[in-house]
């Protein structure tokens, strides 16, 4: 199947090289065929190259040298640790949330970093919009550092929620126990509401355009449209 895939595409290849030395070639809609061929002939011989590198020399290929998508070749693996979906494709889309449920922040990469990486992105961003850090700040387990990280942030944050991966020590489950923090985890939680408004209302599910510069500018897009139509209810 590798072989045959290789040879298809080097015939795709020629075909393309000599069909635009011929007369027809100057029509439209023959260049926009003959433009689509030759962009996507590569990412299939992408594809062949390292299945052959996985199922044939028994290599362990990188993501970062995969490609999962011919037709969105900046597609990326991500493992978010789910049960259900330990696997997903696509892009990790970064929010943060107002308590009046406007989207303040969001960020979306081609090279998706681990979530602790945007959370000093995402307090600095609302320092510069609103002129101070927020006096409360949760996010999901993802977010947490250490407990000396999270003792430093509890001295410039009055309600630092943030709760740790795995074995607690009796302070830190009081600490998560705490009626405050249980609230500010309830508030996180409500988020998914919003993020689910955006997937089933304004079409976050999957995006349509092409390239990733177009679906990161259609991210910007529902993220606006959402705090239109929430400023429109008040």
């Amino acid at each position: 199947m590798i072989d045959r895939v290789e040879w298809i595409t080097g015939v795709g290849t020629n075909f393309v090289t000599n069909a635009m030395k011929t007369p027809c070639a100057g029509n439209l809609r023959t260049i926009g065929h003959i433009s689509a061929l030759e962009s996507i002939l590569p990412k299939v011989a992408h594809v062949a190259r390292q299945t052959r590198r996985a199922w044939i020399n028994g290599e362990t290929v990188p993501a970062a040298e995969r490609i999962f998508s011919i037709f969105e070749d900046h597609t990326e693996l991500l493992k978010r640790g789910k049960t259900r979906q330990p696997t997903e494709f696509g892009h990790l889309v970064t929010l943060g949330q107002t308590q009046e449920k406007f989207i303040s922040f969001y960020e979306v990469e081609e090279q998706s970093r681990h979530d602790t990486q945007y959370r000093d992105e995402v307090l600095k961003d609302h320092k510069k919009k609103f002129g101070e850090l927020p006096k409360r700040f949760t996010a999901d387990k993802n977010y947490h550092i250490s407990p000396e990280d999270t003792a430093m942030q509890e001295k410039r944050i009055p309600l630092y929620a943030v709760g740790k991966k795995g074995r607690r020590t009796e302070q830190e489950e009081a600490r998560e126990h705490d009626l405050l923090f249980k609230a500010a985890q309830a508030f996180r939680a409500g988020i998914e509401g919003s993020i689910s408004v955006l997937k089933r209302v304004f079409g976050l599910k999957r995006c349509l355009n092409k390239g990733f510069k177009s679906f990161a500018a259609s991210v910007g897009c529902l993220v606006f449209c959402h705090n239109l139509v929430l400023l429109s209810h008040m």
